[in-house]
């Protein structure tokens, strides 16, 4: 015997679905980005520039004004929406159905991640705030920075070079001066993380977890987290993060993920037999601080 079901509790089984399929990819937004609230269709930073030094109260107060660096970004709409015959619900074909929900939240719980690696593999040709690229040999120097470089060549891909080459990258990384010509790290970092593609898994690993490398004592263990990220075009790149308080990526978040749906004597239900569910949300991921971020290319 058939059973009919109601829009009203189909819905609401399928969007519970959604749910319990939503995190099947941990996010890297919250691990690797600011998370910002948008307001509105596109939001302007223009705390991008570094703040002014502490100095010493003579007279009077000294205001200097914000930095000239500004950078805005775009909030962008996504969707995704599949099509149910009734006649499959009518003749309890609902496996079919369920699988393509689950498919449908793994995907759109991808997507942000997505974004957020489209991101740094990016970074070599989409600018920053400085007006140069987010990874670059040639940072423009603003005020007594000088200048910086966080793109940097790599020795190679076993164990012994990516451990030479994740020092260099955090020495460079703590060598930036912000805009007053202090460090602009100050006295080091709270948090690191390394997004390396799978190819470099093992030599990542053995650097962040290894006590010895090379019948050496590695003092590198637990110098940094570790995102292994299938996303990564290339197999012999990787990137070093802050992500502690301040951080070089942007997670813009406008209208949360919602599902919605279509169904019983809507247009397409009663002219076409069609019910339909989807997804909708607003969001975007641009750049915070360079100074945050170094790329190691091999």
């Amino acid at each position: 015997m058939s059973v009919l079901y109601s829009p009203t509790s189909l819905e609401k089984g399928l969007k519970v679905l959604f749910l319990e399929h939503f995190n099947s990819e941990a996010s890297l937004a919250p691990q690797l980005c600011h998370i910002e609230n948008s307001e509105s269709d596109s939001e302007k930073y223009e705390w991008l520039g570094q703040a002014p030094s502490v100095q010493e109260f003579l007279d009077e107060r000294r205001p200097i004004p914000l930095s000239s660096t500004s950078y805005t970004i775009t909030n962008k709409t996504w969707e995704s929406t599949i099509v149910v015959s009734r006649a499959d619900l009518e003749d309890n074909r609902t496996g079919s159905v369920r699988r393509r929900i689950q498919q449908m939240a793994a995907a759109a719980a991808g997507h942000q991640n997505k974004l957020v690696v489209d991101a740094l593999i990016n970074g070599t040709s989409d600018l920053c705030y400085d007006g140069a690229a987010f990874f670059a040999n040639s940072h423009p120097a603003r005020g007594d920075n000088g200048g910086f470089d966080n793109l940097l060549a790599g020795s190679g891909s076993t164990t012994a070079q990516f451990s030479a080459d994740f020092a260099a990258a955090k020495a460079a990384m703590l060598n930036f001066l912000d805009e007053g010509g202090n460090p602009f790290h100050g006295d080091g970092v709270q948090g690191l993380t390394c997004v390396v593609p799978p190819a470099l898994e093992k030599a990542a690993r053995e650097t962040l977890n290894s006590g010895m490398i090379s019948n050496t004592s590695n003092i590198q263990v637990g110098a940094a987290d570790l995102v292994v990220s299938p996303r990564l075009s290339d197999a012999d790149d990787w990137y070093l993060l802050r992500t502690d308080s301040v951080r070089g990526l942007i997670f813009q978040d406008r209208i949360p993920i919602e599902f919605t749906a279509l169904e019983g004597q809507t247009d397409t239900g009663f002219n076409r037999d069609q019910w339909r569910y989807g997804i909708r949300a607003r969001y975007n991921v641009g750049y915070a601080h360079a100074q945050c971020a170094v790329k190691t290319v091999n």
